[in-house]
């Protein structure tokens, strides 16, 4: 006999399965570029809109059960949208905590929302907070980051891809920015724009952050960066570290990508850098360095 919970997250999920399939043949290729009219088409969708919100809601359940989330935090995963974020092909397993590829050769990932709120979680994210995101993909994390932080904090997110990093300023509706140079840093210091949010950056994520983080140190501003890395490094990134500010908090995933890696928390205390670990995890390998 079906348990009741069971048959009710069936219930739930069934309709936004059924909405997804309007989309299931709209490509001839899963992998190439999401087309601009293609995430209008979803981000219209009223009905699948709401059914992904429905389809969410057991998954939000299960996390309070599961972790010990803050409430503004559950309520991200319930109310921002990730079948916008996901693939076109994967919007039917959009409610589930599992990461989804969003390239044929799985570097890139919409990691499950439980990753998300692990890593905010270890960083304290609240509101009025910065926050600075290695690994904007798809602009999942970002999106769920600004809803925590509110209208009065700031989130910056890189990412190597310019292919995802595109698509993320189109679907968090934020100016694309290629340049690695003082402009585009400058940027991610500005005001953000109280539209969007947040202010998206292209190129390699650690020399981007380092340069970001510099400017901080240089800088009077009272609120320090707080660093989410959301892929895996093979060793601490020590340069990171040491241009964290008083206050400053990263984590991180560390260790080699077929191998043993922890979620490890690195904050500046009154001039110490102080680290703890905090259990395994998997994600994708860093790109852009050897």
């Amino acid at each position: 006999m079906a348990s009741p919970v069971g048959t009710e997250i069936r219930a739930a999920v069934a309709p936004l399965a059924a909405l997804a399939a309007r989309y299931d043949d709209r490509r001839p290729d899963r992998w190439e570029p999401v087309p601009e009219r293609l995430d209008a088409a979803i981000a219209s969708d009223v009905e699948l809109a709401e059914a992904g919100r429905v389809a969410r809601a057991p998954l939000v359940a299960e996390l309070a059960r599961r972790f010990e989330f803050l409430a503004h935090y559950l309520d991200a995963i319930l109310l921002v949208p990730r079948e916008r974020f996901v693939l076109p092909e994967d919007l039917a397993a959009s409610a589930d905590d599992t990461p989804l590829p969003l390239d044929r050769a799985g570097h890139a990932t919409v990691s499950a929302p439980h990753a998300y709120l692990l890593t905010y979680s270890l960083l304290d994210l609240g509101p009025g907070d910065r926050l600075l995101e290695l690994g904007t993909g798809t602009g999942y994390g970002a999106a769920l980051a600004r809803r925590i932080v509110g209208p009065t904090g700031h989130v910056a997110s890189i990412e190597i891809d310019p292919v995802l990093h595109a698509r993320a300023a189109r679907l968090l509706g934020a100016r694309p920015d290629r340049q690695e140079g003082d402009e585009a840093l400058a940027s991610a210091a500005a005001p953000f724009d109280e539209g969007a949010g947040v202010t998206l950056l292209c190129g390699d994520g650690r020399s981007l952050a380092e340069r970001v983080l510099a400017g901080e140190r240089a800088s009077s501003s009272e609120r320090p960066w707080k660093v989410a890395v959301t892929y895996a490094l093979t060793e601490p990134p020590a340069a990171l570290e040491a241009q964290l500010s008083d206050g400053g908090v990263l984590v991180a995933p560390v260790g080699a990508w077929e191998g043993h890696q922890e979620l490890v928390r690195v904050e500046r205390r009154q001039g110490a850098l102080l680290r703890e670990v905090h259990g395994a995890v998997r994600y994708v390998a860093e790109r852009g360095r050897g």
